[in-house]
């Protein structure tokens, strides 16, 4: 039992802990994914539809883990995982380098757990204290500032791209090598950059409303471009540039400014 109120009492995503908790009753590969992103503090299901009705929800967990900064994940019941689900995890820790703690409810490793740790490296301690000083963590969570009132949950951030849902606006990149220049905004004004609350409050919501990070990245995008979404579709993996913080948008008929690269600001950088 005080393993278990410690590892929950440690879940606290801003400071790179999280608790997962898998829900009774499934051992389904897909309900864990869902159970992680629940974690993570996205809703547990994706939108849209998808191949063979498989939503990708390993894939989205992994990518919100890479993106945010989470370095710990304690998974509780471990004894109840099968070997495929332990699979799931251990291929989790090895695309993200996450440290993974499995809190086993029972005196000895089950089967299951025990065969699929066969291929990892792994310690195991039934000593409380030395638990909770190296898998667990012991930073308390840090309170919310106290200068800053809080936020309405009930208005809208504005879109200015949806001022452009356009539809001469091409969705397909350039085919050749394209290095756009920094953008000029001549036919439009530039989105008006945000505040520190208003960035926090973005990042904040963004974070919530959905667990796909793809229209996560849409969205950030189109707050601080102001380009239409078609034209954000013209992106390829290519055209964000991590070190240098920009993304670059093609625009081949020059409708608009032309293939143009943006700023991204730094509360943006997570979700691209």
């Amino acid at each position: 039992m005080i393993h278990t109120h410690t590892a929950l009492a440690a879940h606290h995503p801003p400071s790179g802990r999280i608790t997962l908790h898998p829900g009774p009753g499934t051992t389904s590969e897909t309900g864990l994914a869902h159970d992680l992103l629940a974690a993570l503090g996205k809703p547990p299901l994706l939108p849209g539809r998808f191949p063979a009705g498989r939503q990708p929800a390993w894939e989205a967990a992994t990518s919100w883990v890479t993106a945010l900064p989470v370095n710990r994940l304690t998974v509780l019941r471990a004894h109840r995982l099968t070997a495929r689900r332990t699979g799931r995890l251990l291929r989790l820790r090895a695309l993200t380098g996450i440290h993974l703690t499995l809190v086993c409810h029972r005196p000895h490793l089950p089967a299951a757990l025990h065969q699929a740790l066969q291929r990892a490296d792994y310690a195991i301690t039934a000593e409380f204290q030395a638990a909770r000083r190296h898998y667990y963590g012991t930073t308390a969570p840090v309170p919310p500032p106290a200068d800053e009132p809080a936020q309405p949950t009930d208005r809208w951030l504005t879109l200015p791209a949806l001022e452009r849902l356009v539809s001469y606006d091409s969705p397909t990149p350039c085919t050749a090598l394209c290095t756009p220049p920094p953008i000029t905004f001549r036919h439009r004004p530039p989105p008006t950059p945000f505040t520190g609350q208003t960035a926090r409050e973005a990042t904040r919501r963004l974070a919530a409303a959905t667990a796909h990070p793809r229209l996560a990245a849409a969205l950030a995008a189109a707050l601080f471009t102001g380009a239409s979404f078609q034209q954000l579709a013209t992106a390829r993996p290519s055209d964000y540039d991590d070190a240098a913080a920009t993304l670059a948008l093609h625009d081949r008929a020059r409708y608009t400014d032309g293939c143009a690269t943006y700023r991204v600001p730094p509360w943006a950088r997570v979700f691209l």
